[in-house]
């Protein structure tokens, strides 16, 4: 019966070891170091799979290639996307991956290399991204570090003084006192074991005071690495640093490039974008990059799309540098938006797609071309003239690879008589490949 009632008055202790327990599983399995991701879930494109707030733990796999029905975190340009493998595609000796999150309507835009993989996901801690991902606010890290620190110190501090007061009662006034007096109940505050007035059992761990020590420290190493790992890249409908919690990737598609315009002018050249999905999308404050060879090249602002333009569900948003009945245009259909910042180059071309500022955090939506030639579309001045604009696969693919683009073979929305030696599809379906 002693021993029931020690075990009952020493249970703090055994619920420290638990914690401590699981405050080192913890760290291991999320710390990178160990081979291992733990990444937060910010959008909803796993779901029912995975929900908004859960913690994915990913680790690499050493048995390639992976499987189809795998769920894979893998880098995608600046960010961090967690979905499910659909299929691979062998390219010149190459694996690669088709991926799509269980609740998109299509599949990603581009192909994911072996080498982009970080590791399959493996378990799923429900909800505890929320707390991860509020422990790296500044009320959230007061709160679940700071505070609890500054309450063992206190607890701590009360404790010191109660001990050198009982020393003092207990010692003879004539007593030599110890010329450190502060040490004995120091370490008589962290010893856990053995005071002649316990029982066997006899440990002596303040429950309060331990615990809140291990949750706060194993928040803070999680946060430590969970905020190395978002600087180093950003994420929408995926797991780590998602921005933007409306739009994922590949909903918005650059679907459409006249990069070298037309019979009525080098200058005639137009963009246009394609809603992947069927809602309507706010497209206001996007903005849209080029690449510029020149001073050794660098990416560098094109535009930026005005307050209050959408895209409707599986529609067209056509950019243009004048309007449809102008002289300098071969078009017949009326742009959505109108702007001379549009200058596509012939030689080194790359148009980038982003949710807001491209410089400073936005989401990266699509890339069209890799910096070279461009990968479609054809130009020839002599006669018989071809102005034939740059089209995507009706399954986009990644935007920087020849394999998802091909030459317009329609010609659709040009004035009459102009629609011969221009093609394109502007605000209409493209042609087949």
């Amino acid at each position: 019966m002693a021993y029931i009632k020690a075990f009952i008055k020493d249970a703090p202790f055994g619920v420290s070891v638990i914690f401590i327990i699981l405050a080192i599983g913890f760290v291991y399995i999320a710390a990178p170091v160990f081979g291992n991701s733990a990444l937060i879930v910010r959008s909803g494109s796993m779901q029912p799979a995975v929900l908004v707030g859960d913690l994915v733990l990913t680790r690499a796999q050493k048995n390639l290639p992976y499987k189809v029905g795998d769920i894979i975190s893998f880098k995608s340009q600046d960010k961090i996307i967690s979905h499910r493998i659909l299929g691979l595609k062998n390219q010149n000796g190459k694996i690669f991956y088709r991926t799509k999150g269980d609740a998109n309507k299509n599949g990603d835009p581009n192909l994911v290399a072996e080498s982009e993989i970080l590791g399959k996901a493996y378990f799923r801690l429900p909800y505890l991204g929320k707390l991860i991902a509020f422990t790296k606010t500044q009320a959230g890290f007061a709160l679940a570090v700071i505070f609890p620190a500054l309450l063992v110190i206190l607890f701590e501090i009360q404790n010191i003084f109660k001990e050198v007061k009982k020393q003092k009662t207990l010692l003879p006034e004539t007593q030599k006192q110890s010329e450190y007096p502060v040490v004995t109940p120091i370490i008589e505050v962290v010893n856990f074991s053995g005071f002649s007035n316990r029982h066997k059992l006899g440990f002596r761990m303040p429950g309060l005071k331990i615990l809140l020590p291990i949750l706060a420290s194993t928040l803070l190493v999680y946060s430590s690495f969970a905020f190395f790992s978002n600087t180093a890249t950003s994420t929408n409908n995926t797991f780590i640093a998602a921005e933007s919690f409306g739009v994922n990737q590949g909903d918005v598609v650059i679907n459409e490039l006249m990069w070298m315009g037309s019979t009525k002018g080098a200058s005639d050249e137009w963009i246009e974008l394609r809603n992947m999905t069927n809602k309507t999308i706010g497209i206001d404050g996007w903005q849209i990059t080029k690449w510029v060879p020149a001073g050794g090249g660098s990416e560098q602002l094109m535009l930026t799309i005005p307050a209050g333009k959408t895209i409707p569900p599986n529609g067209f948003f056509l950019i243009a540098q004048v309007p449809s009945g102008d002289p300098g245009t071969a078009l017949n259909v009326d742009p959505n938006h109108i702007t001379t910042s549009i200058t596509l180059h012939n030689d080194n071309l790359q148009v980038r797609l982003f949710v807001n500022n491209w410089n400073s955090g936005g989401l990266l939506v699509d890339t069209a071309g890799n910096k070279s030639n461009p990968l479609a579309g054809e130009h020839k001045v002599s006669t018989p003239k071809r102005f034939y604009s740059m089209e995507r696969n009706d399954e986009p693919g990644a935007g920087t690879i020849a394999d998802s683009w091909h030459t317009a073979t329609l010609s659709t929305g040009f004035d009459s008589g102009e629609d011969i030696e221009n093609r394109g599809t502007p605000k209409s379906a493209n042609s087949p490949p």
